[in-house]
């Protein structure tokens, strides 16, 4: 499953510049996709992505390792020629983790300047996961993709489609997984799927209620049959609307993970039947308080052709939860900022997030949230179409202040 990286021309990636939500300084990696109109995009200078009235404000070098409302950020030690994106664009955040309530959280990003290895971080014990952990990452570049890979021992590495892309740019914000301590009930497989743990270590598919969230860990595949669900939650483990994420599929594939409201678990695309990761994934149980977001710039809920519900955001224990989709209807000069969110579930860097993106009953797609200290909230895919034409806020977690 684990794929060598390659120098495959990371300097070629750092090459494609981005300036995000008009911050001060020119030149600035793309992080995310490009904009659907060359024309647009030279007219506000290779901008990555297009913002409405009222934009965030200019980033500044933020202090190190704060504690906000119970959270306790640790620095992690960078190895292998990796850097903080915080070094070197001010506003991107320090690499670093926190746990609470059984479950860790990452934060921050990270480039690499010189070597090869993807390893970049070992985590110490407290922040350990039980098994080997896949998960998706927002990367560099235009139509690229990564991963982040966890291991038992505390191991940490990045890798991309192509690797390059990783190396340019590695955003860890909106990750999260439970601590060893976290108890683990089994999910029972149906339709001829079954446990990928003994191929990858990746730890048998399992689900646990805590503190008001349900969340899953292990990996499975389907050697036989062309039934996509896999597995049906119990009714205390399910979402209160339809919920759609990205999850890590074969060989670093875009898989799509359905979760309907009957507990019904789909997964498909990006070579599901080969394997499906199910690390990282975490939703608010059916009962949990939300708040509806409020939709600007000609955005709209796609709550009424897919049931996802309205975008949504609530803050429990320190961490603010997103939900919902939207989509924007067609329209000349239209804006990727959605919406801004109000004081106290924003960050404080700037957080790059994956998220699916594109229709659900189109192909599974990887886009960006991308989520400015002032509370403004961005779509961002490429091609731009992708997110105007579906983008889900399910699963989206991040401790205040991140």
């Amino acid at each position: 499953m684990f794929v060598s990286p390659e120098d495959d021309g990371r300097a070629t990636a750092r090459a494609r510049f981005r300036i995000f939500t008009r911050r001060s300084r020119a030149g600035r990696r793309w992080t995310g996709r490009a904009f659907g109109s060359l024309a647009a995009a030279a007219a506000i200078t290779a901008l990555g992505v297009t913002a409405g009235s009222g934009s965030a404000s200019a980033a500044t070098a933020r202090a190190a390792g704060p504690t906000i409302t119970g959270v306790t950020w640790h620095q992690l030690t960078l190895i292998n020629g990796w850097v903080s994106g915080e070094s070197q664009e001010p506003g991107d955040g320090i690499p670093a983790w926190a746990a609470r309530n059984g479950v860790v959280y990452l934060t921050g990003s990270v480039m690499q300047t010189s070597g090869t290895s993807g390893e970049f971080a070992v985590l110490p014990p407290a922040a350990r996961p039980t098994h080997v952990l896949y998960m998706p990452v927002t990367v560099l570049g235009q139509g690229t993709h990564g991963w982040i890979v966890v291991y038992p021992g505390g191991a940490m590495y990045v890798m991309g489609a192509p690797y390059s892309a990783a190396q340019g740019f590695t955003g860890l914000a909106g990750i999260s997984y439970p601590a060893k301590a976290m108890a683990m009930s089994a999910l029972s497989l149906e339709n001829g799927w079954q446990s990928s743990d003994a191929q990858y270590g990746t730890g048998d598919p399992s689900y646990s209620v805590s503190n008001g969230m349900v969340y899953l860990s292990g990996s499975l595949n389907q050697p036989a049959g062309d039934v996509q669900v896999f597995g049906v939650l119990p009714p205390a483990a399910r979402p209160a609307h339809t919920t759609y994420l990205n999850v890590y599929g074969f060989d670093g594939g875009i898989t799509e993970l359905e979760i309907d409201t009957n507990g019904s678990m789909l997964a498909y695309e990006g070579g599901a039947q080969q394997y499906t990761s199910l690390a990282g994934v975490s939703f608010p149980v059916a009962s949990a308080a939300t708040n509806q977001i409020t939709l600007i710039n000609g955005w709209q809920s796609a709550q009424p052709p897919y049931g996802t519900g309205d975008p949504s955001y609530s803050v429990k224990n320190g961490v603010v939860h997103l939900s919902g989709s939207l989509f924007q209807p067609p329209v000349p000069g239209g804006t990727q900022d959605f919406a801004v969110l109000p004081p106290a579930a924003r960050p404080k860097y700037y957080l790059y997030i994956n998220t699916e993106v594109s229709p659900p009953d189109s192909i599974a797609a990887a886009g960006d949230i991308v989520i400015s200290p002032d509370g403004r909230l961005y779509s961002n895919s490429f091609p731009l179409s992708e997110s105007e034409a579906f983008t889900s806020l399910a699963g989206i977690s991040y401790p205040v202040g991140s």
